[in-house]
């Protein structure tokens, strides 16, 4: 039985894939009109408390990966604190998650290329583009995982340095008069519009925890993982609360601005070319092309690693745990994602005849409600864990539980008043797709041995808690 390429990965290359997996400038370019729709100008204080949720989901998942190095992320985490069945639950949600991404952000990057080209004069849809570029994300992600690692970060790295020079212009240009407190203040908003933003800056951190799945891969994983996932939080963090504060200043804090914010499907685009010039708005779409493309090959790494390692547990058909010969990469999974990626935006297009970026809003809830699933569970596994086996005291205890009372009631503002179509069917998606995964898991179960089973398990022993 093939294994992964065990201590393949260093620092940098781990980073990388935190990084491409978050695409923040993605999520800038996105999510802050987003925000802006559902809350107004209370854009960065919503980040704020965003960044605080996701400190506290994440010291869970730190302290797991400081105990064990799995390919199965939060999947495995779960088992270890609440058993097999609802780490099945766990796992499949966290796989929608990322799945969703693959698909939602492979159209927004055909949307965005699309947007491009046609300020050259060059007129392409968003789906031939979308198909293209995800064959080639599809070659890399197939092959060896440093390849895929080096090409992530330097993307990322030039889009990102890109969006904070922007940042500083705007700044600069509009002075100490065009500052203001709104962005930090929550103005007239209801708590069910501050939660609804919320959602969508959880969304922005949506996959802090990717590192997880290099367990296997990363040299020193121990020590190596829980460092990428606290720098990576802290990082774009601030990344982000520069970001956003800079483009509603940029837009200007008026009831005029706002809409033209929340209605931008290109905001950071428009801001070049109001605060810089045209060859820049161009560089700065360009920028975020490119982060989007990381972001795909980093989610298609993640997902068919927790694939790989459901498929060893026994829980999926046995094929999916293949690792190929050469490249020592999980691809079948991969290759199995990445053509349901490629049907399902065909099928989208098809039936709405939508552009590739309202394939995005719409995935959106479908990825933040889904990976909130899964980082309940995982916190709630590791209060159990943790505490049956006397690692976390009573008060350390409080920090997870905080969060999923944080997470808890992001849910439910979410959920009522119920949403307008389509993100009203999101909570649908969701569960469907959890429930019908657990029924194809119970139909492809199989026996497993010790060489099949994730090389973690060889070194837990679970007790009477197994």
């Amino acid at each position: 039985m093939r294994n992964l390429k065990k201590d393949s990965l260093s620092l940098v290359e781990t980073v990388a894939l935190s990084a491409a997996v978050m695409a923040p400038s993605v999520s800038m370019a996105l999510n802050v009109s987003l925000i802006t729709g559902l809350a107004g100008y209370s854009v960065t204080i919503i980040f704020l408390i965003s960044v605080v949720i996701t400190f506290c989901v994440s010291a869970t998942i730190i302290k797991f990966n400081q105990m064990f190095s799995t390919s199965g992320s939060l999947y495995k985490f779960t088992e270890y604190g609440l058993g097999k069945k609802a780490a099945l639950v766990s796992g499949w949600a966290l796989f929608l998650a990322y799945f969703t991404l693959v698909l939602g952000v492979s159209a927004a990057l055909g949307s965005y290329l699309s947007s491009l080209l046609a300020t050259l004069h060059i007129h392409v849809g968003w789906l031939p583009i979308s198909l293209f570029l995800s064959l080639v994300m599809w070659v890399l992600a197939y092959r060896d995982m440093n390849v895929s690692t080096r090409v992530m970060l330097a993307l990322e790295g030039v889009s990102i340095s890109l969006i904070l020079i922007l940042a500083g212009v705007i700044f600069f240009k509009v002075g100490l008069h065009g500052m203001s407190w709104a962005p930090l203040s929550f103005g007239s908003n209801h708590f069910s519009a501050v939660a609804e933003g919320i959602v969508m800056g959880l969304l922005s951190f949506a996959g802090f925890e990717c590192a997880s799945a290099l367990g296997e891969e990363t040299r020193n994983p121990k020590k190596m993982i829980p460092l990428v996932i606290m720098g990576t939080i802290a990082g774009i963090a601030i990344f982000f609360l520069i970001s956003s504060y800079a483009q509603v200043i940029g837009y200007g804090v008026t009831p005029t601005g706002i809409q033209e914010l929340s209605n931008s499907t290109m905001p950071l685009s428009d801001l070049a070319d109001k605060f810089v010039s045209k060859q820049y708005a161009f560089l700065v779409v360009l920028a975020i092309t490119m982060s989007l493309f990381s972001c795909v090959i980093g989610c298609v790494c993640t997902g068919a690693r927790i694939l790989l390692s459901m498929s060893r547990d026994g829980h999926l058909h046995k094929s999916l745990s293949g690792i190929h010969g050469k490249f020592k990469t999980p691809h079948v999974s991969v290759n199995t994602m990445m053509t349901a990626s490629l049907l399902l935006q065909i099928l989208f297009y098809l039936v709405t005849r939508g552009d590739g970026k309202d394939l995005y809003d719409d995935s959106a809830y479908v990825t933040a409600l889904s990976m909130l699933v899964a980082y309940m569970f995982v916190n709630a596994s590791g209060i159990a864990y943790f505490y049956r086996n006397k690692i976390w005291n009573i008060y350390q205890l409080i920090v997870p539980v905080a969060a999923i009372v944080a997470m808890l009631y992001t849910a439910y503002s979410n959920l009522y008043p119920i949403p307008p179509f389509p993100m009203n069917l999101a909570p649908y998606i969701t569960v469907g797709f959890i429930v019908v995964m657990l029924i194809v898991s119970r139909l492809t179960k199989h026996d497993t041995n010790l060489q099949n089973i994730d090389p973690v398990d060889q070194e837990v022993s679970y007790g009477p808690y197994d």
